[in-house]
Parts: C-alpha cells; structure tokens; sequence
C-alpha cells in the first residue's frame, strides 16, 4: 500500500525517504511490511504523497483505539468531495428524520438500564442514521485532504472551541 502510495505521488523511494526524515533502507521496510511505521511517518507519508485515507488506513490498522473506533475506508465509492457532500445531505435527512424519536425515547432516562429492550433496540437503530452522518463526514474530511490541510482546519476549529470556552485547552 505505501509502495503503490508512493509510486503514484510519482517519488523514487530515495526523493520520499528524505522527505520523510527517515533512511530509504527504512522506508523499503515500511513499505514491504517488515515493519510497521511510527505513526508520525505514516502521517508525513499520507501528506507527502497527498493521500488522505493513509492515516486512516493505519489507524485502522495499527491502532486499538483506531480499531474500536475508525470507520472503514470507503474504497467502494466515488470520493470527491462533491459526491461526498451530496451524499451526506441525504444522511442528514435521514438522521433528522429520526432525531424527534429518539428525544421520545431518551426523555426521563439517564442510563440505559433506564430503557426497555424495546425502547432501546429502537433508540440504537434510530443512532444509526447518526453515525451514517458521520461516517460520511469523516470521509469528507479525508476526500478534502486532496485539496487542503484537514488537520489546520481542525486546529483553527479547536481553537474557536478554547476561545468560546466550550472546552478547557491543555497546557503544554
């Protein structure tokens, strides 16, 4: 995967390891999967080759956290941003459909043994169309990597979040 990565950005493996600050002997073994990059190069190796879904694909893969919570790359589907908008308007169509249920079911409840197995088999399914939205999102963020920095984006986010007082900035 990083070869054929690689290869498309169009580096020799030589140009993509000094780029990438590591050793080309390295980045051969990366790319063979004798071993596993460090999460910082997987991370240089998704922006120098300007792949987005790189760094999912290693979340997914190399990650527990990644691998209990990363949504799958959708490899099976058109990508571009503007599919991807198109298709979370229909996601989020479907979400708000089902949002006036789910505050039906969650009200005077605050945990889920609060709920019958009824009420909370139909709550899950209605949370379903809630993380269809946002798996779609995430694709989103990965597709626009192929025309912008999703990280700066999430940085100026998070620091209008810190500056609004919706959350408490970590000190260095």
């Amino acid at each position: 995967m990083y070869r054929e990565a690689r290869k498309k950005a169009g580096l020799s493996l030589e140009e993509a390891a000094f780029r990438l600050h590591v050793a080309p002997r390295t980045l051969s073994k990366y790319e063979s999967g004798e071993i596993i990059p460090p999460p910082e190069v997987a991370l240089g190796m998704s922006r120098e080759y300007k792949i987005p879904w790189l760094t999912q694909h290693y979340c997914r893969e190399y990650c527990a956290i990644g691998q209990a919570y990363s949504y799958e790359v959708l490899d099976r589907v058109n990508t571009d941003p503007a599919s991807v908008m198109l298709k979370l308007v229909g996601e989020m169509a479907e979400a708000q459909a089902v949002l006036q249920r789910m505050l039906e079911l969650a009200v005077n409840k605050n945990r889920r043994e609060d709920f019958s197995d009824r009420e909370w088999a139909e709550f899950t399914k209605c949370l379903h169309e809630f993380l269809d939205v946002e798996h779609t999102i995430e694709t989103l963020k990965i597709s626009l990597g192929k025309w912008c920095d999703v990280s700066d984006l999430i940085s100026q986010h998070n620091r209008k979040c810190w500056e609004r007082g919706y959350a408490s900035k970590k000190s260095a």
